[in-house]
């Protein structure tokens, strides 16, 4: 990995269910240990952005990991992972959901509902060194609203959850990765960053409001992953890369 570049890994559910929003606890274990195994060090998303403004310097080798939706299962499963490394991550919730299920998902075939966290949970989780971030109040395509709708989702998202954690909020995911300038000009008013679903290694050049990340599903087979680690890239990923720029091509948004 270069030393310009960092890798923001994406998360979502670490389960058992099906789809490319869950990833296995098993495969989720191993790529952690591969991780680990690679010599990476994992920071904060307040230290990527220090490193970013060329505040500080940190190696090539060094990753920050974040989850969407604040499923219930990070909690049980994934934060366990993490602590016993000392690890930390960025969890993105959308507030309005809080201790409900992922209905967002609700119109996809053979959807399964799945927990999300409550805030006693959230609480806790913040205390023990947890960040949060807003995904949010409903978990919306904010492309679609109304300004002054979208732009309370923004708002509400960041103030439920300081609210309830005591800690302040300086970062924002867009449900679905989905940005526009009125979307991203909003964000920044609220917030110190904002990530998408762009896949590719964040750069010090990258735009702060629409960080990329690395999409883990796609690194479910560990061998690409391990390879991907100690190269830096790989024709596996480069070929991800080119699939979902034409499908993002043959069916925008």
């Amino acid at each position: 990995m270069k030393e310009h570049e960092l890798n923001i890994l994406m998360y979502h559910s670490i389960s058992e269910g099906s789809g490319p929003t869950c990833i296995s606890p098993h495969i989720f274990k191993e790529q952690l240990a591969i991780l680990a195994d690679c010599g990476y060090q994992v920071i904060s998303l307040s230290d990527f952005v220090t490193w970013k403004g060329g505040k500080r310097e940190l190696t090539g080798r060094s990753v920050v990991i974040t989850f969407d939706d604040g499923f219930k299962d990070f909690a049980t499963t994934a934060f366990p992972e993490l602590q016993a490394r000392g690890w930390t991550a960025t969890v993105f919730l959308p507030a309005g959901k809080i201790g409900g299920v992922d209905d967002w998902e609700s119109n996809r075939s053979g959807y399964l509902s799945r927990s999300l966290m409550d805030w006693k949970t959230i609480q806790e989780l913040a205390d023990l060194g947890v960040d949060f971030g807003a995904h949010g109040v409903n978990h919306t395509d904010l492309t679609t609203l109304a300004p002054e709708i979208a732009r309370r989702e923004i708002v509400e998202s960041k103030r439920r959850i300081e609210e309830h954690t005591g800690r302040p909020v300086i970062s924002f995911a867009p449900p679905y990765g989905r940005i526009n300038a009125f979307v991203k000009s909003e964000i920044r008013k609220e917030y110190l960053l904002a990530v998408g679903t762009q896949l590719d290694r964040a750069r010090r050049t990258s735009d702060l409001y629409d960080l990329p990340r690395i999409e883990m599903w796609y690194f479910r087979y560990l061998r690409p992953w391990r390879t991907y680690l100690k190269q830096g890239s790989s024709t596996y990923f480069t070929l991800k890369q080119i699939l979902r720029q034409l499908r993002a091509h043959v069916f925008p948004p």
